[in-house]
């Protein structure tokens, strides 16, 4: 679900139980030269983290009311070769994730290189809904900065019901999430080159990308660099 602005996504937090994590993420979508993928309504994202980084493909989209549904295989891979990956400093070998045989296959020997990419700072909420909900800020190549609440779940009508359950409890408004971030980079695209996220997880925006006042809940003294991590 979008989040109008800043200062609604920080009374959502206040509200929500403490952060479990806050993490920063670097999605960059890799593409053919000609756009294989996109034109199949696919993504290939590698999601690069100071600590950790994964491989995503996502395939047959499907979008109502702000429920996103797809296909989706998932792995861990070396943190230092997905930033060689996304730098241009090192071809993606599919070969070596038999798991994506079918990534493989369409994208034959051609080199896949970052096409779209977005950067988010993520806090990271356990509920007693056994949902695990996401609060997200987003900035763009061109600088455009968005919010949303997210969660991940085999029930959507549950995932529905905690998100709104919390935004009742923060008199905030939500309203469907129309985009994927992938949608969103495209539509955002621009000249700036990405930061690779380092550090604390808990750390703060890189260097050029801070959040306009930080990121403190209100009624608290925690922001990013005091909240605990997992």
């Amino acid at each position: 679900m979008a989040i109008q602005g800043r200062e609604d996504l920080l009374r959502l937090l206040a509200v929500l139980p403490p952060p479990r994590r806050w993490g920063m993420q670097l999605n960059c979508y890799l593409d053919t030269p000609e756009g294989d993928f996109a034109a199949r309504g696919a993504s290939l994202r590698v999601r690069v983290t100071p600590d950790h980084a994964r491989l995503t493909w996502k395939v047959r989209r499907d979008q109502r009311h702000g429920t996103f549904r797809a296909e989706e295989i998932e792995i861990p891979v070396p943190r230092d070769r997905a930033v060689r990956w996304v730098r241009c400093q090192e071809d993606l070998d599919l070969r070596a994730f038999p798991e994506f045989g079918p990534v493989r296959e369409l994208a034959g020997a051609r080199p896949l290189r970052v096409t779209l990419w977005s950067l988010t700072r993520r806090a990271i909420c356990d509920t007693p809904f056994h949902v695990t909900i996401e609060v997200d800020e987003t900035v763009f190549p061109d600088g455009f900065r968005d919010y949303e609440v997210e969660a991940e779940h085999d029930d959507p009508g549950l995932a529905r019901q905690a998100i709104a359950h919390y935004g009742r409890l923060a008199g905030v408004r939500l309203r469907p999430q129309r985009q994927t971030k992938h949608a969103r980079a495209f539509r955002h695209r621009g000249p700036r080159d990405f930061p690779i996220p380092e550090g604390d997880p808990a750390g703060c925006m890189p260097a050029g990308w801070e959040s306009p006042e930080g990121w403190v809940v209100p009624g608290t003294d925690r922001g990013p660099e005091g909240a605990a991590g997992d």
